[in-house]
């Protein structure tokens, strides 16, 4: 078997515990096993596939480093979805016109919340849960824990409500790893172009999703890998790609 604990190669929390090998077993069972079965990942939709998703505030790289890893698994024989909130449906890309458009002006942020929770309901009934269900890899740019932090956090909602109607939206489906690209607001806003809605917001905004971000990282170190983003971008790849490289290198050599 695999290390028991092998996500600890993500986040450095959990010890590795050596299991016997399992003849027979393929390699992404054992790599989905080891992302969520045997540390207590709490993944209440019942799945074949690994779900991860990319979180971060903006100017973090997450779409850059969402495709890296995609392209990192096909290369090794992974069938991988790559997908988007908002926006990884017909109607999550109306969604997203609306939400980060500058002519949309403002919204209430309840309003706010429940077009997110909208964008996200359509996402995992059409996209995540097939996929997932089919065996594959799912990697989205945002998910869940981007409510939190933007509409919680950024548009001081109470976090219990904004987490609420998610869980509600998605049927309580949880990412097996969040990989947190931590990056300082004013840095990661330099590094946009023409600034859409959300990235307008003021830098007081962005510090209170990064702390939001963070927090939750805090709180549920199992299912995060936090990646200091402020290097170029094939230096966070490599950090990344190392630890899949050293989750998959254990695995053979326990063969």
């Amino acid at each position: 078997m695999l290390l028991g604990g092998a996500i600890a190669v993500f986040v450095g929390v959990v010890s590795y515990i050596q299991m016997d090998d399992r003849k027979g077993v393929p390699l992404f069972q054992d790599l989905l096993e080891a992302l969520r079965g045997d540390v207590g990942v709490a993944t209440i939709f019942e799945k074949d596939g690994v779900f991860i998703a990319f979180e971060g505030g903006e100017g973090s790289g997450k779409s850059t480093q969402a495709t890296k890893l995609r392209d990192w698994f096909e290369a090794r024989d992974f069938t991988v979805v790559l997908t988007r909130e908002p926006g990884g449906t017909d109607l999550g890309s109306q969604l997203r016109r609306v939400l980060l458009d500058k002519g949309t002006g403002a919204v209430a942020p309840r309003a706010e919340a429940l077009l997110y929770a909208a964008d996200r309901a359509e996402h995992v009934h059409s996209v995540v849960r097939p996929a997932l269900n089919r065996g594959s890899i799912v990697i989205s740019d945002r998910y869940v824990d981007s409510s939190i932090a933007y509409q919680g956090s950024g548009r001081v909602l109470p976090s219990e409500d904004v987490l609420r109607i998610s869980r509600w939206a998605t049927e309580g489906l949880i990412p097996d790893l969040t990989i947190l690209l931590d990056i300082p607001p004013a840095l990661g806003l330099a590094r946009c172009g023409t600034l859409d809605r959300l990235e307008s917001e003021p830098l007081e905004f962005h510090e209170r999703v990064r702390r939001s971000f963070l927090q939750l990282a805090t709180v549920e170190p199992d299912r995060y890998l936090v990646v200091d983003a402020s290097g170029t971008p094939e230096e966070v790849a490599k950090v990344i790609h190392s630890r899949f490289e050293e989750l998959l290198a254990k695995r053979k050599s326990a063969k």
